[in-house]
């Protein structure tokens, strides 16, 4: 059973909402917080501010804020 494509996710502080890191924000670089998790930093295709939030992947666009 197929629940959808895999997706990365990214909170964006400004907008207040996920963005979906493929689409929907400009890649400007990766690396590993203390405990191992990817965080990535990226300029919001929408406001255009730089953000730096850790990444979730899901089929579907998360709920809330975390």
């Amino acid at each position: 059973m197929t629940h959808g494509e895999l997706r990365n996710w990214v909170w964006c502080e400004s907008c207040l909402e996920w963005k979906d890191a493929a689409s929907e924000a400009s890649f400007l670089n990766i690396e590993e917080d203390s405990y191992g998790k990817d965080v990535m930093t990226f300029e919001c295709d929408k406001c255009e501010n730089v953000n730096k939030n850790n990444i979730i992947s899901s089929t579907t666009r998360p709920r809330g804020s975390d």
